[in-house]
């Protein structure tokens, strides 16, 4: 027998594996549902790996890029906004996009619409994460919740995964409100749940301004800032210090959407919110269906190659 052909066969399965494992490599690419509707809308199948790089939802946080962004091995980076692609290109020549939103494209494409029996007002609690606290206190929540208006109720609470773990579920259970979630963050029928849920209501509140208030705009859904703002605390990371956690207040995309979206909803929203929410979902500017399935067939080529040459390498 030949003998170098046991070098030859390890040296393809060490290629395969490579190439085949982990079919997700990139987190932020797969999150809330991500993957899934980018791969469908850039004519991309499951069976192929993902390799992008996103950011984690549609805002435009300062200062970006994060150092897990300009870290990553992914061959090419996606935002929901022009403002955060020529930032990118500031610092990096790595290929940056503009992401058309993939909630807004799974929306559509199920044909989702906020039910014609809508009613009561869904509120998204400010959630924490692995590494922020909030520490506003579900007492205050109630306090706050329990004087509004007859016109928006019954309250619906909706929380985050994170803090379901935590049994905060109960304590809002404890005081009488229903409550929901949109389930497992990397569940890729995230996206579906999440509009189901938003569709059931006739308005959404919280007293954070997060991607939902974008998503329910979007949708024709009035939205409105209301409450104390939360009471985060950093337990530090490489992208916040340590402490009190109140920088993203003071950016400019913050600012202007509390001057939009400030107060108890109307009836109907407003074009400037309606312009707001498509700026910041990426649906003015982001790339076409057959742009983003050539970036997607392209990263996929470069990070196969590159995985290859490593094989080879070590």
């Amino acid at each position: 027998m030949n003998r170098t052909a046991p070098k030859l066969i390890y040296l393809l399965q060490k290629i395969a594996q490579r190439l085949i494992y982990p079919i997700n490599p990139y987190w932020t690419a797969n999150i809330y549902g991500f993957g899934k509707w980018i791969r469908h809308y850039g004519y991309y199948p499951p069976c192929l790996p993902l390799c992008i790089y996103t950011d984690h939802g549609p805002a435009d946080p300062e200062p970006s890029p994060y150092p897990h962004e300009l870290h990553s091995s992914a061959p090419v980076q996606f935002y929901h906004t022009k403002s955060s692609v020529s930032r990118w290109k500031d610092v990096s020549r790595k290929p940056c996009y503009i992401l058309y939103s993939p909630f807004v494209f799974a929306r559509h494409t199920l044909g989702i619409e906020r039910s014609n029996s809508a009613h009561g007002t869904i509120f998204f609690v400010a959630h924490s994460t692995s590494t922020i606290q909030e520490n506003k206190a579900i007492d205050t929540y109630h306090q706050e919740l329990s004087v509004l208006p007859e016109r928006l109720c019954p309250i619906t609470i909706c929380l985050h995964i994170h803090d379901v773990r935590k049994g905060l579920d109960r304590k809002y259970l404890e005081h009488g409100y229903r409550v929901v979630t949109a389930g497992d963050s990397l569940d890729q029928r995230f996206t579906e749940r999440f509009y189901r849920l938003l569709g059931q209501h006739k308005y959404a509140l919280s007293n954070l301004f997060g991607s939902y208030g974008l998503y329910a705009t979007e949708m024709n859904i009035p939205f409105g800032l209301y409450g104390t703002p939360p009471e985060y605390y950093s337990q530090g990371d490489s992208n916040n210090e340590k402490g009190e956690y109140t920088k993203y207040r003071n950016t400019p995309y913050y600012q202007l959407a509390i001057e939009l979206f400030d107060g108890l909803p109307d009836e109907s929203v407003t074009p400037e919110q309606v312009e707001f929410s498509r700026c910041y979902l990426g649906l003015n500017d982001g790339i076409t269906r057959a742009e983003m399935a050539r970036v997607l067939y392209k990263s996929l080529f470069v990070w196969a190659a590159d995985r290859i040459m490593s094989g080879f390498r070590s």
